[in-house]
Order: C-alpha cells, then sequence, then structure tokens
C-alpha cells in the first residue's frame, strides 16, 4: 500500500472524510478483495496496531449506503470521548480544540494480499469546521519535459510532478508559489527489458494533505 488518502485532507468538527488506498504490486495497480480499516484512540501510542489498537481503542470503518469508507467526527467522538480516568465534557472534541489541544486519529488499513498482510497507517487531523485544507493535487508526470508514456530502453529520464513530493525517490518543489509548481528532477533509467511498466508517485503537503497516481509507461 503506497498511500491512505481521504477527501478532504483533514477531519473538520460537524463533517466526514472519505478514505482510499493505492494498493500495487509489479505488474501496476493492485486490485483487491476488501480493505478493512480502523480508527484508533487519538491520545493512544500506536507502536504496534495488533496490539494496541483494538477492544476499546479501535472503531471499526464501515462501507456507508453508498459503498463509500468514511469516517464521521462525530462517531469517532463517541467512540473516543476521552482518555480512561479524564471525565469526558459534553462535546469532548470540540472543547479540545478550544483548548488549543492537538487532535489526530490515526488510522490503520489492512489488506490481504497472496496470503500477506500489509498494513498502513494514516494520521489524520481533526480541525474545526470553519478550516478548509485541500489535497495537493498531482496533474502530470513529465519526462524530459514533456508527458511522453514511451521511453527508450536503457536511457535516462528526470521525471517530474506538477506538484508535491514524490514517493521514492523523493523531489521537494522549485518554488511552491509558482503558477504551475514543479519539483526539482529526478533520475529515472528505464529498464532493459521492453514492454510495459509503471511509475507511481505519492504527494504529500505540510499539513498533512496526500494524492497519489499511477503512470502506465512503454519501454521500447
Amino acid at each position: 500500500m503506497l498511500a491512505i488518502v481521504t477527501e478532504p485532507s483533514a477531519l473538520p468538527l460537524d463533517g466526514a472524510v472519505e478514505l482510499s488506498v493505492l494498493t500495487v504490486d509489479p505488474d501496476g495497480p493492485r486490485a483487491v478483495d476488501a480493505v478493512r480499516m480502523r480508527a484508533c484512540a487519538p491520545w493512544k501510542f500506536i507502536a504496534d496496531p495488533a496490539r494496541v489498537c483494538v477492544g476499546d481503542d479501535a472503531r471499526t470503518l464501515e462501507l456507508d449506503v453508498d459503498g463509500r469508507l468514511v469516517a464521521s467526527a462525530a462517531a469517532l467522538a463517541a467512540a473516543f470521548p476521552a482518555p480512561p480516568g479524564v471525565p469526558a465534557p459534553a462535546d469532548p472534541w470540540r472543547a479540545a480544540l478550544a483548548e488549543g489541544l492537538q487532535l489526530r486519529v490515526p488510522i490503520i488499513a489492512e489488506v490481504d494480499v497472496d496470503g500477506h498482510t500489509l498494513v498502513a497507517r494514516r494520521d489524520l487531523d481533526v480541525v474545526e469546521a470553519t478550516t478548509t485544507r485541500q489535497n495537493p493535487r498531482l496533474v502530470e508526470l513529465e519526462f524530459d519535459g514533456t508527458s511522453t508514456r514511451t521511453l527508450r530502453a536503457g536511457r535516462r529520464y528526470h521525471f517530474y510532478s506538477p506538484t508535491g513530493e514524490l514517493a521514492n525517490p523523493a523531489a521537494q518543489l522549485d518554488d511552491p508559489e509558482a503558477l504551475v509548481p514543479a519539483t526539482t528532477p529526478v533520475a529515472y533509467t528505464a529498464g532493459t527489458v521492453v514492454g510495459s511498466t509503471w511509475v507511481f508517485a505519492v504527494a504529500t503537503d505540510e499539513t498533512g494533505g496526500m494524492s497519489a497516481i499511477a503512470v502506465p509507461l512503454t519501454i521500447e
């Protein structure tokens, strides 16, 4: 799993986020039968989700009537009103934000692939309803300044993202204030085996926003 993407990028009070995952293998994006997700208590230190994010410290995220995986602030606040032994006010999360406390809900995603369980984590900020956060958008990957998706075997390329940070290897923005922000170039050498392959990119920002794309390539 390369990314857990939420829309919007933070959980607003009185609101909800929709979640999705990008799961891949060497042949490209990987379809999976099911993704299991659960939210963990925001005050827990999650070193081992299998032991810590369980029981009363976990809430399973279910599909809604439209088939979407959704987490709502109201449901999570009801599940995790306050740490054990601490009296919870009537509206605990709103009171916590009003006191200047940071609320961050760990989201655990699990996918079974070929007899193995893949586990990923995404920490989701809780923000005031009036706070607007958006995910960065990956518009295009460019190779030597063009959006071609056919590369020459063995040739060295540079690929770009118009915004954000490439997952691996990483690239920072040259000028975040530019009309079309682009990353510094990152070297990419096409493999010597001709055929189809993929490049995956994950963009993140300083607010915790995230987006991901999968770009098919042809090596000839």
